[in-house]
């Protein structure tokens, strides 16, 4: 008797508080769920992180490769020295026949027909027809325009990288100093104005020294000497 009184006791306590049991329960599982999934982490992560092999498998993979400037891409195109072309200078007439030539030492002479004597010749005479042009041989700044007894009307002109010209002779100048001339354009004429030379004719006494040095000009009314300079520049 007493014991059947019990139960229908806990059954109406079941029956009374059922939604608070199962909210109960749900809190508990929850709670379970939660501490198990904590656990489980804690396992997994190591004390200390790992860090991948650099050499591992993935070394296939073209993405993790490193990326080399010169494997072709015309995107990042290698740096390098830009190409050059050669500029020649260029005989200052068209003329005949040279009636004297160049004394590269002073012991040694040519014969002028107008002084009648041997004398050291610094530079060569370039005979042609009187008024033929004369022209800059290659781009510069005129450094002086003179007239004196003995050379006649004279043109000197900065070539560049220590080369200065001289071209005397002349007449109908049509450059002044500081003047900047490029290859090719017109200087003057040949004439006899060079007093110390006028039975060759008319023609362009022209002289060339580097670095202050006088050097035979021949080489560079042949076209022989060249400036080599980047393509870059050129344009």
């Amino acid at each position: 008797m007493s014991t059947n009184r019990q139960t229908n006791k806990f059954t109406r306590f079941l029956r009374n508080n059922a939604a608070l049991l199962v909210m109960i329960f749900c809190i508990a599982a929850v709670i379970t769920v939660v501490l198990a999934v904590s656990l489980s982490d804690n396992e997994q992560i190591p004390d200390t992180p790992v860090v991948g092999d650099p050499d591992d498998n993935n070394n296939d993979d073209p993405t993790n490769k490193p990326v080399d400037p010169d494997d072709g891409n015309d995107d990042n195109p290698p740096v390098g020295p830009l190409p050059t072309i050669k500029l020649y200078f260029a005989s200052p007439l068209n003329y005949k026949s040279v009636s004297m030539g160049y004394t590269d030492q002073e012991e040694l002479f040519v014969f002028n027909t107008t002084l009648n004597c041997w004398s050291t010749h610094h530079g060569v005479d370039l005979v042609a027809d009187d008024n033929t042009a004369v022209c800059a041989m290659f781009d510069g700044v005129v450094l002086e325009v003179t007239e004196n007894y003995g050379m006649g009307n004279i043109v000197r002109i900065d070539h560049g990288d220590n080369v200065i010209a001289t071209y005397a002779s002349l007449a109908d100048v049509k450059v002044v100093e500081g003047q900047s001339v490029t290859k090719g354009e017109q200087i003057g004429v040949v004439s006899t104005s060079a007093s110390y030379e006028f039975t060759a004719g008319a023609h362009l006494h022209l002289e060339v020294a580097v670095n202050g040095t006088n050097v035979d000009p021949m080489p560079y009314v042949d076209g022989e000497i060249f400036r080599e300079i980047e393509q870059e520049a050129a344009e």
